[in-house]
C-alpha cells in the first residue's frame, strides 16, 4: 500500500518536447582568394542570357534621314550624291543597298562618323553575324564622340541596342565552349569585352575565367578597367578587383602581415616600405600602413583592436589582407572534420581582425558544428551578415537563434522530465511536497524564459511546459489532500501488523478507523473532483477495513465466551470429584456468560461470520438447556 492509494498516477498528456536546434551543413569556402564560384555564376549567366534571347524584341530606333540630312560635310557633289543616296535607301528600309553606298563612301571618307553610324545601322538591321561588325564599327565613336548632339545620342542607342542583343549571345557561347576550349572561350568573351566594355557582366566573366586559369595579374587588370567602364554590374566587377588586387598583393605584403601578428607593429610598418612602389600605394596597403600607424598611436597597446577607420568595404579588404589565409585554412580543417584545431586557429586569428565578416562566419560555424558557446557564435554570425556574398550567413544565424533557445529551453524541460520521475514509481507526502517546491520553482522561471524565446517551435514549448507545470501542480494539490489521509490510514493499519489478538486492540482500530473515517467525510465536503475519487477510494477502504475489525473483534468475543463456558465445565468437573459444587454459583456464571453471548448475538450479527454464527448460537441453545 502507498501513501497516495493503490491505483493513483498523474493525468497523462502529451509529453513536453525538447526544443531541437535544426542542422546545418557548412559549405561556404570562398573567402577573398578562393575563385570557385566562377562554375556557379557561369551557370547563373547561361540561365539569364537564355531567358534574355528567347524574349527578345527588336527595338524601333528612328529612322536616321529625317534629321541627319544636314549633317554631312560639304564633300563635292559626287560624295554628297552617295551619302545622301544612303539615307534614302536606309530610310526606305533599303539596308543592302545603303551598305553598298556606304562601302563606296566610306572607302573615301574612313573617319566620316555619319557615314560610320549609317553603316551600322544598316548592319543592324540586316542581322546576322554583321551585327558584331556593326559595334566593332561604332567602338570608335565611342571613344570620341559626334559634337552634334542629335548623332551622338544616335550612336548611343544603336550600341545599347547592339549591346542588349548580343551580349547573351556571347554569355551563351562562353558558356558551351569554357569547359571543351577554356583558352578560346576566354579570347572570344575578351574581344567582345573589347567592343562592349560597358558591359560589366561580360568583364567580370572574363576577369573570374582568367583567375580562375591562375593568370591573377591579367584579371586584375580585367576587372579594373570593367569596373571603370562598365555601365551594368559595376559594382560586382569593382569587388572582383578589389579581391583580386588583395590576392596579388598577398606575397609582397606577408612579411608585413607575419610581424603584425607577432604584435611587432614597428616592423611591420617598415616591410611595408620594403615593397616595390607600385604595389606599396595601391589602396590595400596603403590603408593598412594607416591601421598600423592608428594602432601605434593607441593609448592601451593591450586592449583589442580599435576597427579601422574606413569604409565597410575597404576595412574588410584589410582584414581580408591581414587574415583571409587563415580562414582558407580554417575552412579547409572544418571540410575535414577538424573543428577542434579550426576553433583554436580562428579563436587566435578573430582576436586581431574582430570585424572580419568572413573570419566571423567561419568561427559561428565552427561553434554551432562543436555545440558551444551559442551567444558568441549568434554575435559572430551576425556580423557575418554585413558581407552580402556570405550566402549562408543567414541559414547560419537561423540555427544558431534556434539554438540558444534550445540552451535556454532545454534545461528547463529536462528539469521538468527529472522532477516528474522522482513519482515515477509511487508518491507519498514528502515526495508529492519536494515535487511541488521543484515545480513552484519551475513556474516563476517560465515568463522569463518566454520573453527570451523567439522561434515559433520555442514558443510553442514554453507554451506546454506552462500548461504541463500548472497541470501538475493542480494535480499536487488534489493528490496531497489524499495522501495525507492515506499516511494517517497507512499509520492505523501498522499498528496491527502482526493481528489483532484482544477485544481492547480491535476497539482500539476501531476507533482510529472511525477517526480516519471522520477525516474523510469533512475533506470531501470541500474536495476537488481530482481529489474526490481518492478520498472516496480511501473512504471505501476504511470501510472494508473497519468491518473487517468489527469481524475480527466479534470472533474474538465469540472464541472468549466459548473459552469462559468451556473453563467453568471443566471446573465443575474438577470441583465434583472433590465435593459437591455450589449449584448457585454455576448457575449465575452460565447465567453471565448467557447474557453476554445473547448481548453478541444481538449486536454483532452482521459482523459474524457463518462459522462464528453457528458456534455462538451453539453456545447459547447449550446453556440455555443447562439453565432449564
Amino acid at each position: 500500500m502507498t501513501g497516495t492509494g493503490r491505483d493513483h498516477t498523474f493525468q497523462e498528456i502529451r509529453p513536453v518536447q525538447s526544443l531541437r536546434a535544426p542542422a546545418f551543413e557548412f559549405a561556404e569556402a570562398a573567402g577573398h582568394g578562393d575563385f570557385a564560384e566562377h562554375d556557379r555564376r557561369l551557370e547563373e549567366l547561361a540561365r539569364e542570357a537564355a531567358a534574355a534571347v528567347a524574349s527578345q524584341t527588336a527595338l524601333i530606333l528612328a529612322p536616321p534621314v529625317s534629321a541627319l540630312l544636314e549633317m554631312s560635310l560639304d564633300l563635292g557633289s559626287g560624295d554628297e550624291d552617295l551619302l545622301e543616296d544612303a539615307r534614302a535607301n536606309a530610310a526606305a528600309q533599303q539596308y543592302a543597298i545603303a551598305q553598298e553606298l556606304l562601302d563606296e563612301y566610306l572607302e573615301a571618307h574612313p573617319g566620316h562618323q555619319e557615314g560610320l553610324y549609317l553603316r551600322a545601322y544598316c548592319l543592324y538591321h540586316l542581322g546576322g553575324p554583321g551585327q558584331v561588325e556593326a559595334l566593332r564599327i561604332l567602338r570608335p565613336l565611342r571613344d570620341e564622340p559626334p559634337a552634334d548632339d542629335d548623332l551622338r545620342d544616335r550612336i548611343g542607342d544603336l550600341r545599347r541596342e547592339l549591346r542588349r542583343r548580343l551580349t547573351p549571345v556571347e554569355i551563351t557561347a562562353y558558356t558551351q565552349t569554357v569547359r571543351t576550349d577554356p583558352r578560346g572561350a576566354l579570347a572570344r568573351v575578351a574581344a567582345f569585352v573589347e567592343l562592349a566594355p560597358e558591359e560589366g557582366t561580360l568583364s567580370y566573366l572574363l576577369a573570374l575565367g582568367q583567375a580562375r586559369d591562375g593568370d591573377l595579374e591579367l584579371a586584375l587588370g580585367t576587372a579594373e578597367r570593367g569596373a571603370e567602364q562598365a555601365d551594368t554590374d559595376g559594382e560586382q566587377v569593382a569587388a572582383l578587383a578589389r579581391r583580386l588586387l588583395l590576392v596579388v598583393v598577398a606575397p609582397h605584403v606577408a612579411p608585413a602581415v607575419s610581424a603584425f601578428k607577432t604584435g611587432d607593429l614597428h616592423r611591420a610598418r617598415r616591410e611595408l616600405t620594403r615593397m616595390e612602389p607600385g604595389w606599396r600605394h595601391s589602396v590595400a596597403v596603403t590603408d593598412f600602413d594607416t591601421y598600423l600607424s592608428q594602432l601605434l598611436r593607441r593609448a592601451d597597446r593591450y586592449a583589442p583592436p580599435p576597427e579601422p577607420r574606413l569604409p565597410a568595404d575597404r576595412a574588410d579588404d584589410l582584414y581580408a589582407l591581414i587574415a583571409d589565409a587563415d580562414g582558407q585554412r580554417a575552412a579547409e580543417l572544418m571540410r575535414a572534420g577538424r573543428h577542434e584545431e579550426a576553433e583554436r586557429l580562428l579563436a587566435h586569428v578573430l582576436a586581431l581582425v574582430p570585424r572580419f565578416p568572413w573570419l566571423n562566419f567561419l568561427y559561428a560555424a565552427c561553434l554551432y558544428q562543436l555545440l558551444r558557446d551559442p551567444d558568441r557564435a549568434a554575435a559572430c554570425a551576425e556580423t557575418a551578415l554585413r558581407d552580402p556574398t556570405i550566402a549562408q550567413a543567414g541559414e547560419l544565424l537561423g540555427a544558431i537563434r534556434s539554438w540558444q533557445e534550445a540552451s535556454l529551453v532545454n534545461p528547463v524541460v529536462d528539469e521538468y522530465v527529472a522532477a516528474m520521475e522522482t513519482v515515477r514509481d509511487g508518491v507519498s507526502v514528502q515526495r508529492l511536497l519536494a515535487l511541488r517546491h521543484r515545480l513552484t520553482d519551475l513556474e516563476r522561471v517560465l515568463p522569463a524564459l518566454a520573453s527570451a524565446v523567439r522561434g515559433e517551435t520555442g514558443v510553442q514549448i514554453v507554451r506546454e511546459l506552462g500548461q504541463a507545470v500548472a497541470q501538475r501542480l493542480v494535480e499536487i494539490a488534489d493528490a496531497m489532500v489524499a495522501a495525507d489521509l492515506y499516511e494517517k490510514y497507512d499509520r492505523v493499519m501498522s499498528t496491527v501488523k502482526g493481528g489483532i489478538s484482544s477485544t481492547p486492540e480491535a476497539v482500539r482500530l476501531g476507533r482510529a478507523l472511525d477517526a480516519v473515517a471522520a477525516d474523510i467525510t469533512g475533506a470531501r465536503r470541500t474536495a476537488r473532483q481530482g481529489a474526490a475519487a481518492q478520498l472516496d477510494e480511501l473512504a471505501a477502504l476504511v470501510k472494508t477495513r473497519r468491518a473487517e475489525v468489527d469481524k475480527v473483534k466479534a470472533s474474538i468475543e465469540v472464541s472468549s465466551l466459548v473459552r469462559r463456558f468451556n473453563q467453568l465445565a471443566e471446573q465443575q468437573s474438577q470441583t465434583l470429584a472433590r465435593l459437591r459444587p455450589d449449584p448457585h454459583l454455576v448457575r449465575g456464571q452460565l447465567t453471565r456468560i448467557l447474557e453476554d453471548a445473547r448481548r453478541l448475538r444481538r449486536g454483532a450479527k452482521n459482523a459474524l461470520d457463518p462459522r462464528d454464527q453457528k458456534l455462538l448460537d451453539e453456545l447459547i441453545a447449550t446453556i440455555a438447556g443447562t439453565l432449564r
